[in-house]
């Protein structure tokens, strides 16, 4: 199962991708999301938490849907399935981000 260390980390991976993709600076996007250069940074390095309505932000920012940005974090982590009773185990990327992201105003 991934820590939410690792979650964060490789949303964060995701998140870069995007915004490389799309030829933005780190600047560029904290300046569209209302958040510093720095915040940014460790937002891509895994360092900071978003709450949900920042996600939210980035996800419209970058022009992607948070399943887009979260599908390969949802690739790279599942596990091989071997009995069919195994899938309800499992959690799903859905299920994670609920109980993991900060929700607004629960700091």
């Amino acid at each position: 199962m991934i820590t939410p260390n690792d979650f964060y980390t490789k949303l964060g991976d995701s998140i870069r991708r995007r915004r490389e993709e799309l030829r933005l600076t780190q600047a560029e996007l904290g300046e569209s999301l209302g958040l510093s250069r720095t915040s940014v940074t460790n937002i891509e390095r895994g360092r900071q938490r978003l709450l949900i309505d920042q996600f939210q932000g980035l996800c419209k920012a970058l022009g992607v849907s948070m399943e887009t940005l979260l599908a390969d974090i949802d690739a790279e982590t599942r596990p091989v399935v071997r009995q069919p009773s195994e899938l309800r185990r499992m959690p799903t990327v859905t299920a994670y981000l609920q109980r993991t992201l900060v929700k607004a105003g629960e700091r």
